[in-house]
């Protein structure tokens, strides 16, 4: 549950924004001064957002933010939302300058108020989010690159990053530091000062350590200050051999300034694996593609003034038409769509957009010059990213557009961390698998990859018959597990070499309904017991374990029954060699219609017909 402090000298607005954020689940504390929320904070703490009042007696919102951001721990930065009735830009301008996340106009509707919220708290949720998997963090904030070098030291003075933890921090440094061009920068180092906390200067000493570390730096270093008192470093063209050296060359600069030793530095280190500026996607390099739509000129000549500066590429369109057209053939990153344009307007745009792309569909902002009550609202659930009044500011406009992408690159990112993960839960699930099919066929002298074949077979007659990608790779999942039911019968059974007994024979049946019970029991993938249980249906309906017949056997089954057969046939038994491959084509040939589907005995005939060096077979 989100925790909301809620700052404002109106009570009954206190007890309305209260009821709001119960009513969506989350935690309000009501408090009617900055003077009384400073204390408060002081003895709770922070919680997780704050909406602050613009116009409050005795200490107004400006006051308040400035002082609760002094009291501010450094490893949390808690977002602002200011609340104002004023009208215009200005208010506007001046919260966002002064360090609001975001701004709310009262009275509010609900919705907008709650929707304003969350999506600062996901904004934030997401940037903070930890590592996903070992040497590829998320999107780096001043916290997180802390947090990683303090993380990942081994002893003290060294620190090894990986390539991708050393990209993400080279990321978010260059978004800040213009001097950082070279191709050529391979170590990233940290300092810090530790003061006696008794010392009443110790904010003097630590802007002293960074000034004498800054004047000890080459023109080609750039340092970047993380707190008040430590600081990054990042060193072109110095080797692992140099690092020692630079480091004993820095602390000595500042003994000078220290001669008694009376405070502390630490220091860490990495070194990037390989050479070279780390690897940037193509997007970020030629930064983000903005297109704005307006059927007024002037409008849309400012806006691309305005992002152009921010160095955005903005494409200018005149119509929802002409936009449907450009989408067609190229996907930019954001949207500015004005509401109000002759037919289809902007909300219609919109639909036709979520319509023909989907969850393709790019994100969008609202212009209107409409102040009407409730039009945010309206924005808002179509299901826009946010909602620009004309005539806009530049500084609004651009703040609006830069939190819009950075929120949307975080959910990109996530979304591609997620994926990533997801393949990588496939991959070693498939290789779980894999190594039990071994271990089934293992048990069998004479069969030896038998499960792997009859999966590949498997899934290759799915291709043929038109499955997409992933059913194929569902069903060679039942085709590698298809005898798992194999486990619980003696292995003198199923390796004996004469005929077996009827009493051994319905043992070996047995083996469908054993896999079934095992593999019923996986919830991930409920159809992986398909193939193990009816893989020895017959088409005519004789065969086991129930007697099914024609389409009542799930098609899985069906495709897994023929390519079982076409390997018994195709591989050493016990009793006999591999059968010619004319003769397993008439195999398949007589039993179709009875033993197999004629459908999937038909591809499997045309499979055999396109090999003709005989390789489909055991070897």
């Amino acid at each position: 549950m989100y925790w909301i402090i809620v700052i404002d000298d109106d009570i009954s607005f206190l007890k309305t924004a209260g009821t709001i954020l119960s009513r969506h689940s989350m935690r309000a504390t009501a408090l009617k001064s900055g003077r009384i929320a400073l204390d408060y904070i002081r003895k709770n703490g922070f919680p997780d957002l704050i909406l602050l009042d613009m116009n409050m007696p005795e200490m107004d919102g400006f006051e308040t933010l400035e002082l609760l951001k002094a009291e501010m721990p450094q490893d949390r930065d808690v977002p602002v939302i200011f609340l104002t009735g004023e009208e215009g830009h200005s208010p506007e301008v001046r919260a966002l300058e002064a360090g609001a996340v975001d701004y709310i106009r009262k009275p509010f509707n609900p919705e907008v108020l709650v929707s304003r919220i969350r999506k600062v708290l996901d904004r934030r949720d997401t940037e903070s989010r930890p590592e996903t998997a070992p040497g590829e963090p998320a999107e780096m904030t001043l916290e997180t690159v802390t947090a990683i070098l303090e993380e990942r030291v081994d002893a003290p003075g060294t620190l090894w990053l990986g390539r991708e933890v050393f990209s993400s921090i080279y990321k978010y440094m260059v978004r800040y530091m213009d001097r950082y061009h070279s191709s050529a920068y391979r170590v990233l180092l940290t300092l810090r000062i530790r003061p006696d906390k008794s010392r009443e200067d110790r904010a003097a000493i630590a802007a002293g350590f960074k000034q004498t570390i800054r004047e000890a730096l080459r023109n080609s270093d750039v340092m970047m200050e993380c707190g008040s008192n430590q600081v990054f470093l990042l060193l072109p063209e110095i080797q692992e051999y140099d690092i020692d050296r630079v480091i004993n060359r820095l602390l000595r600069s500042w003994q000078k300034e220290d001669p008694a030793g009376e405070t502390t530095v630490t220091f860490e280190y990495g070194i990037v694996h390989g050479s070279g500026k780390p690897e940037q996607e193509d997007r970020k390099a030629e930064g983000h593609h903005i297109v704005v739509v307006d059927d007024d000129r002037s409008n849309l000549m400012l806006a691309e003034s305005i992002l152009t500066r921010q160095h955005l590429k903005v494409t200018s369109l005149s119509s929802g038409q002409a936009l449907m057209n450009y989408l067609r053939e190229h996907m930019p990153d954001l949207v500015l769509l004005d509401m109000m344009m002759p037919d289809p307007d902007g909300v219609e745009t919109f639909r036709l957009m979520r319509k023909e792309f989907e969850e393709t569909a790019p994100p969008v902002i609202f212009l209107t010059a409409n102040d009407s009550e409730g039009l945010e609202a309206k924005c808002l659930e179509l299901g826009a990213m946010d909602f620009i009044k004309k005539p806009f500011l530049p500084d609004v406009l651009s703040l609006r557009v830069r939190h819009t992408l950075e929120l949307v690159d975080l959910q990109k990112n996530l979304a591609d961390v997620v994926a990533r993960k997801t393949k990588e839960n496939e991959n070693l699930s498939l290789h779980v698998v894999q190594t039990l099919a071994e271990a089934i066929d293992a048990k069998d002298k004479y069969t030896n990859g038998h499960s792997s074949r009859v999966a590949e077979y498997a899934r290759e007659i799915s291709r043929r018959f038109g499955y997409t990608v992933k059913q194929q790779e569902d069903i060679y999942m039942m085709g590698l597990l298809h005898d798992v039911g194999k486990i619980g019968i003696p292995r003198a059974v199923i390796n004996k070499p004469a005929r077996l007994t009827e009493e051994e024979y319905a043992l070996i049946k047995e083996h469908p309904v054993m896999g079934y019970r095992i593999l019923e029991k996986i919830q991930e993938m409920p159809k992986l017991a398909v193939g193990a249980r009816w893989h020895h249906e017959r088409y005519d309906g004789t065969g086991y374990p129930d007697g099914l017949a024609g389409t009542d056997i799930l098609e899985e089954a069906r495709i897994i029954a023929v390519a079982d057969a076409y390997d018994a046939m195709t591989s050493h038994r016990s009793y006999r060699d591999p059968l010619s491959q004319e003769a397993v084509r008439r195999e398949i040939e007589n039993g179709s219609g009875t033993q197999f589907d004629p459908v999937f005995a038909g591809i499997m005939l045309q499979m055999i017909a396109d090999d003709p060096d005989y390789r489909m077979r055991e070897t």
